[in-house]
């Protein structure tokens, strides 16, 4: 088994006086499709924004290859590679897709912004995903599913060591879904180490490789897919 590229140690977290996590390990391994499953409030979100960096543990640790991390923030997690894809999209509703895609990396042809390179480079990616839109559309006038499919274009668009995706299907059709699951399978064929979460259980049956199961704020299960069942992981 591969070493962790990215880890909780013994990770707890409080938002005043109430924790909402308690002393959780949780390891995501390179080509590996991790699925992290729970009920409303079993503290998936905050799992997921401590290893993207948007919190901080109030105790134990983030590793990121088997160091210490410190993030701070989300933009250094991300430029070690590590991608968060929100259930709530984070999408400048006024710019044109392209300019979503690249925003705050924008691509430069000395001084000047190449607009040339980032649309036909939006263009690949979207087609990557079979989606239509035109990188010149803006984000405002496009479909719901569509605007998903630009998240997943922008963590695309970057070097990617982690994705981290919080219910990234619950607003797509069946055969968006289908073409999801087809770029995850190429990540984890590339060495992307990915954490899937969804209420979907026959999805992570299907899609992911290990399960584990968050129960108000502890690990109560974790197991490769392989070895449990539908009804096992509802149970725990």
């Amino acid at each position: 088994m591969s070493a962790p590229v990215l880890e909780l140690k013994g990770v707890s977290r409080s938002f005043g006086p109430v924790w909402v996590l308690h002393g959780v390990d949780f390891a995501l391994r390179p080509g590996e499709i991790h699925a992290l499953i729970g009920e409303n409030g079993a503290g998936k979100s905050t799992t997921m924004k401590i290893l993207g960096g948007y919190l901080d543990p109030s105790g134990g640790e983030v590793l990121c290859d088997g160091k210490p991390a410190g993030f701070g923030h989300s933009d250094a997690a991300e430029a070690r590679g590590i991608v968060m894809i929100h259930q709530e999209f984070n999408l400048a509703e006024h710019l044109a897709v392209d300019q979503n895609v690249f925003l705050g990396r924008e691509i430069r042809k000395g001084w000047r912004l190449d607009h040339k390179a980032m649309r036909d480079r939006t263009a690949e990616l979207l087609g990557r995903l079979d989606c239509r839109v035109s990188p010149g559309a803006q984000v405002a006038r496009i479909s719901v599913p569509d605007k998903q499919m630009v998240e997943i274009a922008k963590a695309l668009s970057r070097d990617l060591r982690v994705l981290i995706m919080d219910e990234p299907t619950a607003v797509l059709t069946e055969r968006e879904c289908e073409v999801l699951f087809r770029q995850m399978e190429r990540l984890r064929a590339e060495g992307v180490a990915i954490l899937y979460t969804s209420h979907k259980l026959g999805e992570v049956k299907r899609i992911c490789d290990r399960v584990t199961v968050l129960r108000d704020g502890a690990m109560v299960l974790s197991a490769p897919v392989a070895e449990i069942s539908e009804d096992q992981m509802a149970a725990a």
